[in-house]
């Protein structure tokens, strides 16, 4: 303790150091209700309302994420649906249009088929009308040659 003293009294220091101390012991404490306990409640909620909602971001994008691969999810059962409705919308048109064109063929063929025999049936008909002339040309030729 001799050596403290001894310290004080170098450094020029009195019986007011004393008073000195008490009234900075005083004042950190008035200071501490005042201003450091105020000041370390604005320090703990600056910290709660940033670094703590760090936390509750990185589970926000958590979720995020996992709203966002539901959803891509979704739209392509969606895509894949909607696809193979339209496929299938698209199988039947194509059947029934096949079976329209299928119909209109057989029709046309039948038509055909019919305009081909009238035809025949008129061309054996003038043919057979020709080779009936063709007699009586034949016989009034063979008279024109033999008279001539």
């Amino acid at each position: 303790m001799d050596m403290l003293i001894g310290i004080f009294e170098q450094l020029g220091a009195d019986q007011s150091i004393v008073y000195q101390i008490t009234i900075v012991i005083v004042m950190f404490i008035i200071a501490k209700f005042l201003f450091i306990n105020h000041l370390q409640d604005v320090l703990e909620t600056r910290e709660d309302k940033t670094v703590k909602l760090e936390g509750n971001t990185e589970k926000q994008f958590e979720e995020i994420n996992k709203i966002q691969a539901e959803y891509k999810e979704k739209i392509q059962t969606a895509n894949k649906q909607v696809k193979a409705k339209l496929e299938t919308a698209k199988a039947e048109i194509i059947k029934s249009e096949e079976g329209k064109y299928k119909q209109q063929e057989s029709e046309i063929n039948d038509y055909i088929n019919k305009s081909k025999k009238e035809i025949e049936t008129e061309i054996q008909g003038k043919k057979d009308e020709i080779l009936a002339d063709a007699e009586s040309l034949s016989a009034g030729l063979v008279q024109k040659i033999t008279q001539g």
